[in-house]
């Protein structure tokens, strides 16, 4: 009955047509499986993986083919625990007034909608303090200010949240396992270059599968040799990961600014790939990588110094 359950669910997100989301990549499907199958068991949903895996358009993608609102709060070290409940602001044209304004995640526990907590593990510890209520399986809050409880709507109120591994930095935390324990952990697959070419070719249906191909090409390369400290690059040598974002940017400003049949690939290179790395010797060999993968196509020459 599970497995019938999760093939209907995926089956619905597949034939949903206002959804712009490639469901059929089979990595996806993968990832959907998953996270369907957590969501049965009825508690929170924990989604890891790495950079540009899917983590939250998977989760919108979901919500839309599903017919669900849902809200996406990004947390950071400076979320207060009032930005996502709310608190007593000015009336606006009264002076000295103040009233009550629910917060993101208050409004849509009392609306019954799917709220999308990223970057998790970056939440200070008040925070997830402050979101302990709401993961029990009472579903309540408590707001002092208010003197009142408010509870989730049965059946239409869910939280996710996404974090990218603790390995991988930027202020990161480990997560306390009493906290993690009440989510469902939902480990996304990251994407091979495949997925990327049914991805990108969906989105972009006006480019040739040959220069998609050979895109998502390029971008793997770059990321196996200049992706940050940790996850196999040179340590230092790049900002940041090259992942499927950097694709769609880089197909989006071919599109723009080309017509087809006649894609020039290098058009959007320079921004989103070489003045990335750092040193110019880094530069000088993703010259060379693309000169690997396009061999008819070639970079703008480089800025004298």
């Amino acid at each position: 009955a599970a497995a019938a359950a999760v093939e209907e669910a995926a089956t619905t997100a597949q034939v949903a047509p206002t959804v712009d989301f490639a469901f059929d990549a089979p990595t996806t499907q993968l990832n959907v499986f998953r996270l369907v199958r957590a969501m049965q068991l009825g508690k929170s949903v924990l989604l890891e993986g790495s950079p540009g895996a899917g983590k939250t358009s998977l989760v919108a993608a979901l919500a839309a083919a599903t017919g669900h609102r849902v809200v996406r709060i990004n947390l950071s070290e400076q979320t207060d625990v009032v930005d996502l409940f709310g608190s007593d602001l000015p009336v606006e044209g009264q002076v000295g007034q103040f009233a009550w304004r629910d917060g993101p995640l208050l409004q849509a526990l009392r609306q019954g909608m799917w709220v999308l907590l990223d970057e998790l593990n970056l939440a200070s510890q008040p925070v997830l303090e402050g979101l302990n209520a709401c993961l029990d399986h009472r579903g309540e809050v408590y707001i002092p200010e208010l003197n009142q409880v408010f509870r989730a709507l049965d059946g239409r109120f869910r939280l996710f949240a996404c974090q990218n591994p603790v390995h991988q930095g930027g202020g990161r935390k480990g997560l306390p396992k009493s906290f993690l324990n009440r989510f469902t952990q939902v480990y996304v697959s990251p994407l091979l270059e495949s997925d990327m070419c049914c991805i990108v070719q969906r989105k972009y249906p006006q480019l040739p599968a040959t220069l998609v191909s050979r895109m998502v090409q390029f971008n793997g390369l770059v990321q196996l040799h200049f992706a940050p400290a940790g996850a196999g690059g040179a340590a230092g040598a790049a900002v940041g990961d090259f992942n499927l974002r950097d694709v769609f940017r880089w197909a989006d400003l071919v599109c723009r600014y080309q017509c087809p049949p006649l894609f020039d690939p290098s058009v959007g290179v320079t921004p989103l790939y070489l003045h990335r790395l750092r040193r110019p010797e880094d530069q000088a060999t993703c010259r060379h990588l693309f000169a690997l993968v396009f061999a008819s196509f070639s970079l703008p020459a480089a800025a004298a110094a």
